[in-house]
C-alpha cells in the first residue's frame, strides 16, 4: 500500500528598516557665551552702557557667565553682538539659546532681537529703541541688509507702526513679534509680519529683582524651513515646550547665505538684556520608514511504502 503524506514548511522573512534622518543635520554655530572668549563674535555699541560677557568682566564665575547686551543703570543704550561668519541657508536653519530680563527699576525697556541679516554687508545697527536695531527708526535706517528680525518685546514698540517703522497692530507689550526684510533702502521694507497678541504673553521681562537668580529663563526655538514657513516655540523656566507663533508663511528675501546677531536697547526704561547656550543648525530632515515583506509557501510531497 502506497501511503501519500504532505507536509508544509512555511518560510516568511520579514524585514523592517528604519532610516533616520539620512541627511547631515549641519551645526553651524555652538557658543554658551559662559566663558572668558567667543571666537568670532563682534560686539558694537552706541555711546551708553559696555556689553560683554560677563565671566570676562568677573561679575560671573568662568564657565556661568552670560552675553550681556544692556543693563538696568544707563539709559538709552544699544548694543549689537554678531557672528560674523557667513552660513548657508539650503538646508534651513534653526536657531535655539537661552535669554533673560531682569531688572530692578519697574517697568523695563525696551528689548531683545534676534537679526538675520545677508552675509556681504556690513550690518551697521543705528536704530535702537523701539526698533530693537532692525527696522528704521525716525532719521535712523535699519539694519544693512535685513532678511529676518525676531523681537522679543517688553515696551512693545516693536509691533507699533510709529517712528518709521511699517506695518504692527500698535504697541504689545511682553510679546513676540517678526519683522521683514529691507526693502529698495533702509528705510523702506522691515514690514511687520506676525506676532503674539492681542492679549499680551506672561510677563517674560521680570521686573523688581535685583538678581539674575530671581528671574525666569526663556529658551527659545526659531525655526525657518526652506520654504520660509516659520515657527518659534519657547520654554519657560520649569515649564514645557509651546508654540508662540506656528507655521507661519513669511515673506522673506532670504539669499544662499546670511549672518546673524543680536540686538537690545534701553530708553528712560531700562534692563539687563543677556543671552546664552546659543545652537544655529540646519532643520533635520524628516525620519523615515521603510518596509519590506517576503513570504514563501513549500509543500514538500513524501512517499511512503
Amino acid at each position: 500500500m502506497m501511503v501519500i503524506g504532505y507536509s508544509r514548511k512555511l518560510h516568511f522573512v520579514f524585514a523592517c528598516i528604519f532610516s533616520a534622518a539620512a541627511a547631515v543635520n549641519a551645526a553651524y554655530v555652538q557658543e554658551d557665551f559662559r566663558g572668558t572668549t567667543a571666537p568670532g563674535w563682534v560686539i558694537e555699541s552706541n555711546s551708553a552702557g559696555s556689553p560683554g560677557l560677563t565671566a570676562e568682566t568677573g561679575e560671573d564665575p568662568d564657565g556661568d557667565g552670560w552675553l550681556r547686551l544692556t543693563n538696568d543703570q544707563d539709559e538709552s543704550q544699544g548694543a549689537f553682538a554678531y557672528y560674523d561668519t557667513a552660513i548657508p541657508t539650503n538646508q534651513g536653519l534653526v536657531f535655539t539659546f537661552d535669554f533673560v530680563t531682569w531688572g530692578s527699576g519697574g517697568t523695563l525697556a525696551d528689548g531683545l532681537a534676534l537679526a538675520i541679516f545677508r552675509a556681504d554687508v556690513d550690518p551697521d545697527p543705528q536704530s535702537y529703541g523701539g526698533s530693537l536695531a532692525y527696522a528704521p527708526q525716525y532719521n535712523s535706517p535699519g539694519l544693512n541688509g535685513a532678511v529676518a528680525g525676531f523681537g522679543f518685546d517688553e515696551f512693545g514698540n516693536f509691533s507699533n507702526p510709529t517712528e518709521g517703522r511699517t506695518g504692527g497692530p500698535g504697541r504689545t507689550q511682553n510679546a513676540v513679534a517678526i519683522r521683514g526684510s529691507q526693502g529698495e533702502d533702509r528705510f523702506t521694507g522691515y514690514e511687520y509680519q506676525t506676532g503674539t497678541g492681542p492679549d499680551p504673553l506672561p510677563d517674560f521681562s521680570t521686573d523688581e529683582v535685583s538678581s539674575r537668580d530671581d528671574a525666569v529663563i526663556h529658551t527659545v526655538k526659531i525655526t525657518i524651513p526652506t520654504d520660509k514657513v516659520i515657527s518659534v516655540e519657547w520654554k519657560p523656566e520649569g515649564e514645557d515646550w509651546s508654540y508662540l507663533i506656528r507655521d507661519y508663511e513669511c515673506g522673506l528675501n532670504c539669499p544662499d547665505q546670511i549672518k546673524f546677531g543680536y540686538a537690545a536697547s534701553t530708553g528712560s526704561l531700562k534692563a539687563y538684556h543677556e543671552v546664552r547656550n546659543l545652537s544655529v543648525t540646519a532643520v533635520p530632515e524628516p525620519a523615515s520608514i521603510s518596509i519590506m515583506a517576503l513570504g514563501g509557501l513549500t509543500l514538500l510531497r513524501k512517499r511512503r511504502k
